[in-house]
């Protein structure tokens, strides 16, 4: 009761303090838009509470909010934006905001302009995803022609930098082994690994490397990680830095961009970082468990938690907290709700068919179909879904990232358009001139040719060439441009080719893209050739809203993605498929597990009322077993409604153990059993091992065939020609 007390006299306490602060400004500052945007303010402060409120006033140098899911993290990472900037007089051209999505960082935007529409998307340059960030950096404050760029540089993206490493290779006659996989060779490159796989001796990895730093530079064109490692190196030599540093989502910083933090930390900036270390699922891509210890340790940092979950029923949320190693900081204040529905379906064919009649049935009742996500662990489980949905008439997105490669005719006019905004960028101008569709089917000697001014290009070339060349020149000159002047300045009708079935289509997507790239120009209030210049880099970075269309384009549709996608969102209904064991998890190891299990964990947290689990007793994968996922065990059995769902097991190796006792039971079975089944059994002590379905004892076998019983499988007949089978 004492506590009870406390935790009221506390939250009053930090409410006063924070209300004495806007009553202080408000009387200091009597013109009446001063005023408005001070009771805006009070009002969203209102809202918060007392762990909340702690984390926004808090004025430590450092400061770790551990936010547990679903606790408004975003609500507080605002405010405390917007304390800073309205309360203590902070600019925001002094604080560095990191974001890892170009919609969390819009966001953020957003909210601060609503309370006073007078600042602008500049004043917030350095509010951003970590890449695009270290872009304004590197064009805005620092010394980036000390390294060979200059600061019109292009950023390219993963597969336009292929190009270039194929070119750079090519043109050197390099020895590089395991081209296929260049990325990750670089990364180990930098990481003091020369060879690679089974290789025993060197390749021309290293001279490459150098090559290609070199060919960058000459191109004027930045990769991603060029981004980030280029800033760091800079902020390093250089006197910029902010007031306050600003992060979210900190469990899913990489190494590099640790070190980014840390530069723009060297003196005297203040540091904020909100996150959830069990929402640590993308370790594949750098981050690293032991982020939060290692952040506290490092800039002796204090530690708020934020515990209040508003997002879920108390059932699934307790569900959710059995799979943390500790979820006693977790706090849900909704009901109980219904309870877990564990669902088994034969395949994801059957359970496809049964979801599109529940789904119609929930919307006949009044739910829309925006309300409803379903989630897998791999996206070609999504292709089953698709074609169902379609035959009922189900509207439905799939979340999956396209690349403009995926629509040529784009991918050929943004590098037409880098071209032109940047003239050192060869590989762009070779690629236009290089396509056989659009372009004019030119070999590389001839472009090579062209580039060394050692042949006359013919009419078109020339005609193509020159305006890229003029076209910085030409945007100069033009007192307003529209998108179908663009069209017609490049002569687009000529190389989208009139007589061709593609022509009106193509032609709509040519448009429809200046198009998006005009409502970012007056959005930005941006010349047009600085505007089409800096789309090009944002669309690289984040790739183009053109590329979010789905199949069916209305919002209201139901929403298909991956676990690893699902992060960041809440549905009102959530049904997770073919949680069987070798799917959920997919991994092996015990680090790999542990990490299975948080992303397990941020699927069901993204149910709000409703979670339905299925697996498949006749999966299709190969690896993937017709037993339940083991996580499943860990939910406690009176949040679980299911008619056929039970087992004793409660961990990955308890599971193991329980199929393995199965198992060595069946053996000790069969070796007492003596009387044969048919003229072709063979001896009952003989034991098989599948790939697939693991150990199995041969029950029959004749002159073709021989059938075997598997513990986890049941019976299964192979062809003595064709199977894999291996006697133990």
């Amino acid at each position: 009761m004492m506590w009870i007390s406390y935790k009221i006299l506390h939250a009053k306490y930090i409410g006063a303090a924070m209300l004495d602060e806007l009553t202080c400004k408000m009387n200091n500052n009597c013109d009446e838009g001063s005023k408005q945007i001070f009771e805006k303010l009070n009002k969203e402060f209102d809202k918060l509470n007392e762990y909340q409120k702690a984390a926004v006033l808090d004025h430590s140098r450092a400061l770790l909010v551990n936010a547990h899911v679903g606790s408004g993290k975003t609500t507080v990472l605002i405010n405390k934006i917007m304390y800073q900037h309205f309360v203590k007089g902070v600019a925001l051209q002094s604080m560095t905001v990191l974001t890892f999505t170009n919609k969390a960082a819009q966001e953020i935007k957003d909210r601060i302009k609503n309370l006073n529409s007078h600042i602008k998307d500049e004043d917030m340059k350095f509010f951003g995803t970590f890449h695009s960030v270290a872009r304004t950096m590197l064009t805005k404050v620092l010394p980036i022609e000390e390294i060979g760029f200059t600061k019109d540089f292009s950023v390219v993206d993963p597969e336009e930098a292929l190009e270039l490493y194929d070119r750079v290779i090519n043109e050197n006659k390099y020895t590089v082994k395991y081209r296929n996989k260049l990325h990750k060779r670089l990364e180990k490159l930098k990481q003091g690994s020369f060879l690679y796989a089974n290789m025993k001796h060197d390749d021309d990895l290293q001279v490459f490397y150098a090559a290609l730093k070199k060919a960058k530079v000459k191109s004027n064109v930045m990769e991603f990680d060029d981004l980030m490692e280029y800033s760091v190196q800079l902020l390093q030599q250089d006197s910029y830095h902010p007031e306050w540093v600003i992060i979210d989502e900190y469990q899913d910083c990489d190494q590099i961009q640790q070190n980014f933090i840390e530069v723009l930390c060297k003196d005297k900036a203040k540091l904020f970082a909100v996150g959830d270390p069990n929402q640590i699922i993308y370790s594949w891509r750098g981050s690293n468990k032991s982020a939060f210890e290692n952040f506290k340790a490092r800039y002796h940092a204090k530690e708020l938690t934020l515990p209040i979950n508003y997002r879920s029923t108390s059932n699934i949320l307790n569900a959710a907290k059995a799979l943390l190693e500790n979820g006693s900081g977790l706090v849900g204040i909704r009901d109980a709700g219904q309870p877990i529905v564990i669902k088994k379906h034969y395949n994801t064919f059957n359970e496809a068919l049964y979801l599109s009649e529940t789904i119609q049935k929930l919307v006949e009742t009044g739910l829309q179909y925006k309300d409803i996500a379903i989630f897998y662990r791999k996206q070609k489980q999504a292709e089953v879904f698709r074609e169902v949905f379609i035959n009922k008439n189900i509207p439905y997105e799939i979340s999956i990232r396209k690349t403009l490669r995926d629509i040529p005719v784009l991918f050929w006019l943004v590098r037409l358009l880098k071209a032109a905004v940047n003239r050192s960028d060869r590989d762009s101008l070779r690629y236009v001139l290089r396509d056989n569709r659009y372009g004019l089917a030119m070999t590389d000697k001839q472009i090579n040719k062209l580039f060394d001014d050692k042949t006359e290009p013919g009419i078109d070339a020339a005609s193509l060439l020159n305006k890229t060349k003029d076209f910085e020149e030409w945007c100069r000159n033009q007192k307003t441009v529209s998108p179908q002047e663009i069209f017609e300045y490049f002569d687009m009708s000529l190389y989208l080719m009139p007589t061709s079935i593609s022509f009106k289509e193509d032609s709509e997507l040519v448009l429809n893209y200046l198009q998006e790239i005009w409502k970012y120009i007056e959005y930005r209030g941006s010349t047009i050739f600085e505007g089409i210049k800096d789309f090009m880099n944002t669309a690289a970075l984040y790739g183009s809203q053109i590329l979010n269309e789905t199949v069916h384009k209305e919002q209201n549709s139901i929403k298909l993605m991956t676990l690893h996608a699902s992060k960041g969102l809440e549905f009102s209904r959530v049904y997770i498929s073919g949680a069987n064991l070798g799917n959920i998890p997919m991994a092996r190891n015990e680090e790999e597990q542990k990490e299975e299990q948080r992303l397990f964990f941020v699927g069901i947290t993204r149910a709000k009322d409703y979670l339905e689990i299925s697996y498949h007793t006749s999966p299709e994968d190969f690896g993937v077993y017709s037993v339940p996922s083991p996580f499943l065990r860990l939910i406690p059995e009176h949040l679980i409604q299911s008619e056929d769902y039970g087992s004793r097991a409660s961990s990955l190796t308890a599971l193991r153990k329980e199929i393995k006792h199965n198992i060595d039971s069946r053996k000790a079975e069969t070796m007492e059993a003596s009387a044969p089944k048919s003229d072709y059994q063979v001896s009952p002590t003989i034991f098989v091992h599948h790939e697939k379905y693991g150990e199995g004892r041969v029950i029959e076998e004749d002159e073709d065939n021989i059938t075997v019983h598997f513990e986890t499988h049941g019976e299964k007949t192979f062809s003595k020609l064709f199977s894999q089978l291996k006697y133990l």
